[in-house]
């Protein structure tokens, strides 16, 4: 069960103590002749039957290394997995600090005012970039005050069409109410009219009718017809008061209809002005934003290539002694850990496939015997 630790152990393809342990005789390696031995002599075996139980006893520990190394092998995987996810991220760390050490570096030269040969370039594009920077922070703050003021505007613009537009609309919908109001009136006094001049035609039609009526009827009946001439008389001049009524009001309804149309246009044209303001000053924001943010990005890159190039010409400066053992140290555990990466890649895909094989299929074998015996019983 140590064959695959033996061979983790030792190097690639070497097997130690342990592993010789677990190996089978005809797997094992030769052992040296002592001096004088004869090495083509064979050995005679008594007939008592030894060697077929040491061949018997050779197959079962074969049989048993086997399955044994199955574990062993799923166990050093493993280990082994879980050894590297550990070193990766070791490295990875390491780099993420490396990256900082640079960083603190180069902003060391910056604040020192460190100057060397091999940095000079790269300090002039650190300032054009900083400048850029600084100059689209002030342009960002400024075009922000604009911005607030504009849709400041707007917005009172808004409100105030929105105020306009409710009162000649309200306006408008009471010049609608009058406008019904007096057109039910005029149609009520038509109504009446038209009942009046009919009652009318039908008292003359029986008041002329034959035979003649009887002189009280006849004088009732012309009582009748006057005070219907003289209602229908009334009903008229009614109507014609109502009938101007109704022109006056169908041309106050339409002026005030035509003032709410014209607010109700105001209104939605401040609305899509406020809209599109608004549209074009996120737009203008995102530029902005995005300028600073290239700015900004640039600042850091040339930052970073300032830390890594003083890193590489180690400018003499008392401020960044510290940072140089810092680095130097960080780039010894990257490349330590990357070595060891390497190692455990290397020895990871050494093991004994035959031995494997055989014990996953003397597994399995195990397995479907005892289902088929399981079977057997229970059936």
């Amino acid at each position: 069960m140590w064959a695959l630790e033996a061979t983790h152990a030792g190097a690639p393809g070497e097997v130690g103590p342990r592993g010789r342990a677990a190996l089978s005789p005809t797997m094992a390696s030769p052992r040296t002749p002592r001096p004088g031995s004869d090495t083509s002599a064979t050995v005679a075996f008594p007939k008592s039957g030894r060697p077929a139980a040491g061949k018997s006893r050779s197959a079962l520990r074969w049989i048993t290394e086997s399955i044994g190394y199955v574990y062993v092998f799923l166990r050093g995987r493993i280990d082994a997995e879980e050894r590297r996810r550990r070193l990766t991220e070791e490295r990875a760390g390491a780099e993420a600090l490396l990256s900082g050490a640079v960083n603190g570096l180069a902003t060391a030269v910056l604040q020192q005012g460190v100057t060397h040969a091999d940095l000079t370039g790269l300090l002039e594009a650190i300032g054009r970039a900083s400048a850029r920077r600084e100059a689209a922070v002030a342009d960002g703050a400024a075009a922000d005050e604009l911005q607030q003021a504009e849709a400041t505007r707007l917005t009172n613009e808004e409100v105030a069409a929105q105020v306009e537009w409710a009162t000649n609309d309200r306006s408008s919908r009471d010049a609608d109410e009058l406008l019904r109001a007096a057109t039910t009136d005029r149609r009520a006094v038509e109504a009446r009219l038209a009942r009046a001049a009919e009652e009318r035609n039908r008292l003359q039609r029986a008041a002329t009718a034959n035979p003649l009526p009887t002189p009280a009827r006849a004088a009732e009946l012309v009582h009748q017809i006057a005070r219907l001439t003289s209602e229908h008389t009334a009903l008229e001049g009614q109507a014609k008061h109502l009938d101007h009524e109704l022109a006056e009001h169908r041309a106050k309804a339409a002026a005030l209809s035509a003032t709410a149309a014209a607010a109700k246009a105001k209104l939605e044209q401040a609305v899509g002005a406020r809209r599109r303001a608004a549209s074009a000053m996120a737009a203008s924001i995102a530029g902005r934003q995005r300028d600073r943010g290239d700015a900004e990005r640039e600042v850091a890159e040339l930052t970073a290539e300032l830390g890594r190039a003083a890193a590489t010409a180690r400018p003499a400066h008392p401020a960044l002694s510290a940072g140089y053992q810092t680095i130097d140290r960080l780039n010894t555990t990257i490349a330590d850990r990357t070595r060891q990466l390497s190692a455990l890649a290397q020895t990871s895909g050494h093991y004994d496939g035959r031995k494997l094989l055989t014990g996953v299929g003397l597994l399995a074998s195990g397995i479907v015997a005892t289902a088929a015996a399981l079977w057997a019983v229970l059936r």
